[in-house]
């Protein structure tokens, strides 16, 4: 089957978390501290550890997958992870993740993350990142 050819993946999930556990024995993934959104004191800043978790059916072969986070009100693309994404076969649903270190967040505002399959968009997830207030002292 050629590439264009190729069926786009339908979404089952898309969760952002702080980390994706997988039971050696089962196989099945634990997604621990779901969050949508992150506080800051200062820009730009920096968050150790996201996870992107997927879960995708009906696609047929090996797509060329990319994650990215795009600032939405510059459409700044500020992260890229490319990476196959295989499919054993059509009923198959493929779950995986993208374990982000140390990830930079230039300034507050709104950003979407966007998984993409032979650069069709396959789905997104809006992400927000706010300022802190200072912490207000008693009187």
């Amino acid at each position: 089957m050629s590439e264009q050819a190729k069926p786009k993946p339908i979404p089952l999930a898309m969760v952002i978390c702080d980390m994706v556990i997988e039971d050696r024995l089962t196989g099945k993934k634990s997604l621990i501290g779901i969050f949508n959104n992150v506080n800051a004191l200062k820009f730009p800043c920096q968050h150790p550890n996201i996870n992107v978790f997927f879960a995708l059916t009906e696609g047929i072969g090996t797509y060329k997958g990319c994650l990215r986070c795009v600032k939405l009100d510059s459409n700044e693309v500020i992260m890229n992870i490319n990476g196959p994404i295989p499919f054993p076969n059509r009923l198959a649903a493929v779950e995986f993740n993208f374990d982000i270190k140390n990830m930079s967040f230039p300034a507050e505002g709104q950003y979407i993350f966007e998984l993409l399959c032979d650069d069709q968009l396959v789905i997104s997830r809006k992400f927000i990142v706010t300022k802190m207030g200072e912490a207000k002292k008693p009187q």
